[in-house]
């Protein structure tokens, strides 16, 4: 029997062909991917209202805006841990500021939420709910904290809990904080991510919080990732690194967030 392939999957896929080949054809993905012209038609319109590409008749053509700044594959942990690492630091130092004692904070995984999650041993009573597997040996360091795993299916390139239970766990929780990485954050197209599996569990976050802190290098800045997570203004700071140009942290606080460039 074919694996079903699921809807943002195929997105991706459509996106990566016209990534490398710079325009498709309707009906060359239609036999590529087993769909109706209509329906690919529909996963092209999509990808326009995000704007990625320019639709074409009979095909589609890569954004000029697109072409430099779209993201499509995260490396996996272990790759992405050393990059822009001494950053990352800097980022979680900071970021630790904006939490106290006796604070509840819900954190996904990723390598700059690592580096936060090493500074929280700085404060005390803390309730940590997490979806990450990969900061469980640094949070259990921290020995008065309460922690909670949302449980899942294991996502072992990520090392991160996966599916409709973390969707519903998540969901029980109204946390103080809530403390996410991204993968792009763009003045046009706002907070926005690679992962298909990941993206619903960060926008589920997203809905449960009253303090949205997103904690992100400044490489993710003017990238476009193929999902979207969440309006700029959905953030109440964005904590990134110095080499983010100012001007571009102004812009960004036009929206709303108060941007910490560490």
């Amino acid at each position: 029997m074919k694996k079903k392939m699921f809807r943002e999957e195929r997105l991706r896929l459509i996106m990566e062909n016209i990534y490398d080949q710079k325009k498709v054809v309707v009906n060359d993905l239609a036999r590529q991917f087993g769909r109706s012209s209509s329906s690919i038609r529909l996963d092209l319109a999509e990808l326009e209202s995000r704007g990625l590409i320019v639709r074409t008749h009979g095909g589609a053509l890569l954004a000029d805006e697109a072409a430099d700044d779209l993201i499509l594959n995260k490396k996996f942990l272990q790759l992405r841990a050393e990059l822009n690492k001494e950053e990352k630091q800097r980022i979680g130092a900071a970021a630790i500021d904006l939490i106290h004692d006796g604070d509840s904070i819900m954190i996904d995984g990723g390598t700059t939420n690592y580096f936060f999650a090493q500074n929280l041993a700085q404060k005390r009573g803390l309730t940590i709910i997490t979806t990450s597997i990969h900061l469980l040996p640094v949070l259990l360091e921290i020995s008065d904290a309460k922690i909670f795993l949302t449980g899942g299916l294991v996502y072992r390139d990520f090392e991160d809990m996966i599916g409709e239970i973390p969707l519903d766990s998540i969901a029980r929780f109204k946390p103080d904080h809530t403390v996410i990485g991204i993968d792009g954050v763009s003045i046009e197209h706002g907070l926005t991510t690679t992962e298909p599996t990941m993206a619903p569990l960060k926008r589920k976050m997203v809905s449960v919080s009253s303090n949205l802190i997103i904690v992100s290098d400044s490489s993710k800045f003017g990238k476009v990732c193929l999902l979207s997570v969440a309006d700029l203004k959905a953030a109440s700071t964005i904590v990134t690194d110095a080499r983010l140009p100012l001007e571009f942290a102004e812009k960004i606080e036009s929206f709303g967030p108060t941007v910490i460039r560490a």
